[in-house]
């Protein structure tokens, strides 16, 4: 009867964390919505003002589709402009965190496995974090 009672305890137990992950995921998608509509129309405020800034004196009277489209290709630009350092930074800035994971160890092992455990590292923990994030914009939004 023991066993009983703990395989119910156990099915209970199971159903309960499925409920409250299941309201979690509820919230953060329901946070990921808020935060869509928060920074769609900022970012679209940002493209448009730099296609105006683009277009200069010939911005008056063109539409804003069109100046937000100016605007994006330019921020594009810049962006693979900016890539290289980018890049460089974000390498360097795995390997640290690699170099953090694997402690004592790090000094004898490749930059290339520091750079890999450091991604590991740092997606796990930027996942927890934006997964905490959602959740929290959902539970205000609620």
């Amino acid at each position: 009867m023991g066993e009983l009672k703990d395989l119910r305890e156990q099915s209970e137990s199971l159903v309960n964390r499925a409920k409250d992950l299941g309201n979690k995921l509820y919230l953060a998608g329901l946070g990921a919505y808020d935060k869509a509509e928060e920074n769609s129309e900022d970012l679209l405020n940002k493209y448009v003002e730099a296609g105006t800034a683009a277009y200069g004196e010939d911005a008056e009277g063109k539409p804003k589709a069109l100046l937000a489209g100016r605007g994006a290709l330019q921020a594009a630009r810049e962006l693979l402009d900016s890539a290289p350092e980018k890049r460089q930074a974000l390498y360097e800035k795995l390997i640290e965190a690699g170099k953090k994971e694997r402690g004592e160890k790090a000094d004898a092992t490749n930059e290339f496995v520091l750079a890999g455990l450091g991604a590991v590292a740092t997606a796990r923990e930027e996942g927890e974090k934006l997964f905490n994030d959602l959740v929290s914009a959902g539970q205000k939004r609620s």
